[in-house]
């Protein structure tokens, strides 16, 4: 696989709720993404086999959608874009309104090895925007997912953080993100060791600090979440940015 030397180096642009991945395409196994994924090949097509919930061909993709939880088994052949929607904005209706009336086709002109300028062009053409709202318990509670999940070990804390009842606040938490609370935890505790790893802390320490058993435990999740194992990303030079204080868009 030739991934071009552009894109030879990882980079991860960490926000708030999204996160943006551009570099190799790496050798990803089949896997069962957290969040919404927009998948992109930046020099070439890509192929994407979705293996649930109804099992379907492979087939080739410039541009794919890929809805949060789906089991499915992506082949790149080039340097890959993956953005990874907040699910609490309009991220999905919009992309998925935008892709299934063909108005983000030509994305390989829009590849550059500065992750920020690729973000920010893709946003732009997806139309992605942070919606403005009032003051939303829920939507509090779950930006303090965001910031510090490891704080929240039960959905009860969460839920008492939101003023509901904790089987109230499962039903409202899945129907907002589109996904278990325990699930998009996880995926918000994989920032959390980002964070620290690139803060200087080995694997293992940053995996316990985000509240995982040990450093096996959160290459298996990570695993199964990525398609690939931390190691191998760290090993291939993953570079990190962070943007805590606003949003990415």
């Amino acid at each position: 696989m030739d991934d071009g030397t552009a894109f030879a180096t990882p980079r991860i642009v960490v926000g708030r709720a999204r996160v943006f991945y551009i570099g190799p395409g790496l050798r990803l196994q089949p896997h069962r993404n957290a969040a919404a994924t927009i998948a992109f090949g930046l020099e070439s097509p890509f192929e994407l086999e979705r293996l649930e919930p109804t099992p379907q061909p492979r087939a080739q993709y410039s541009v794919a959608l890929i809805p949060p939880g789906t089991l499915h088994h992506l082949h790149a052949h080039g340097p890959m874009g993956f953005l990874y929607l907040d699910g609490l904005s309009d991220d999905l209706a919009v992309a998925t309104q935008r892709l299934t009336n063909g108005k983000v086709t030509d994305i390989t002109a829009l590849a550059t090895d500065r992750p920020r300028a690729v973000l920010d062009a893709i946003a732009d053409a997806l139309g992605l925007q942070d919606p403005e709202r009032g003051p939303d318990p829920l939507e509090a509670t779950i930006r303090a997912v965001d910031e510090r999940p490891q704080d929240f070990g039960r959905m009860r804390d969460a839920a008492e953080h939101a003023g509901l009842s904790e089987s109230r606040f499962r039903h409202v938490f899945r129907q907002r993100v589109g996904m278990p609370f325990r699930r998009y935890r996880l995926w918000r505790r994989m920032a959390v060791v980002a964070k620290r790893i690139d803060a200087g802390d080995t694997l293992t320490a940053a995996a316990l600090e985000a509240g995982f058993a040990s450093s096996a435990h959160f290459s298996e999740a990570f695993r199964q979440m990525f398609g690939l194992s931390p190691s191998a990303l760290l090993s291939a030079g993953a570079v990190f940015e962070f943007e805590d204080q606003k949003p990415l868009v």
